[in-house]
């Protein structure tokens, strides 16, 4: 037998629940913003055919100063293995290489000359979102949210 669906607000949960918690909830906030920002870097990246995940992997290899994949992956906040599932595809493209050869732990990738001019045409892209996003927030609201996201991001 099939069980009734409760109305939320006869339920203990639902009781329990603080008052305008959604609207306060930094989860929340933060996930939808993540997805309003990705959505307009990866709208102008549409035609390159590459994510805004993607290319900041590309700009994070090309500034370089990490010694392997995990140092790479701990440098952008990511489990060691989804690293290397976002690497695929950029090497696949011919994007990166792994120019030492190296096997497991000790791989360490760098850009090719594809990867580099690729990387040039899209930072202007980048300054681009980066701009428009300023432009809606305002300078004031920009700089709150700099600070607040670093303020967040330290946290870890």
């Amino acid at each position: 037998m099939a069980s009734r669906p409760v109305k939320a607000a006869k339920t203990n949960a639902a009781a329990c629940l603080p008052e305008g918690m959604a609207d306060v909830c930094m989860l929340l906030k933060t996930r939808r913003a993540a997805r309003t920002v990705t959505r307009r870097y990866n709208a102008l990246l549409k035609p390159f055919g590459l994510q805004s995940t993607q290319v900041s992997l590309l700009a994070a290899i090309a500034k370089g100063g990490f010694e392997s994949v995990s140092d790479l992956a701990e440098t952008m906040a990511l489990e060691r293995s989804a690293m290397l599932r976002n690497l695929k595809p950029l090497e696949q493209a011919g994007l990166i290489a792994c120019p030492q050869g190296g096997q497991g732990r000790a791989q360490k990738f760098a850009l090719t000359r594809k990867g580099e001019a690729l990387l040039v045409k899209l930072v202007p892209l980048w300054q681009k979102a980066q701009d428009e996003l300023r432009d809606a927030l305002g300078d004031k609201a920009w700089r709150a949210a700099q600070r607040g996201l670093a303020a967040l991001g330290s946290l870890a």
